[in-house]
């Protein structure tokens, strides 16, 4: 059975709370805030050349809904 997380963005706690409230009998759905920092090192010049063989943790469709529903679901195995 699949797990279902809900990441909410740190500025809409009313969303946090609310989700939780209302979710809070289902099996395998947690509700938790979106704890990345957006930009970790302040660079005006973009690196000379990518170190990272693969984007580890790159979800840009998660990333761009949470900016803009406030919220995104990701499916866990």
């Amino acid at each position: 059975m699949d797990r279902l997380l809900f990441v909410v963005a740190p500025e809409r706690r009313d969303l946090y709370e609310a989700l939780r409230q209302v979710l809070a009998a289902e099996r395998g759905v947690e509700v938790i805030l979106d704890r990345r920092v957006r930009k970790r090192r302040g660079r005006d010049e973009p690196p000379a050349a990518e170190r990272r063989r693969f984007a580890r943790r790159a979800r840009a469709h998660e990333d761009a809904e949470v900016r803009a529903r406030g919220f995104t679901v990701v499916r866990l195995p």
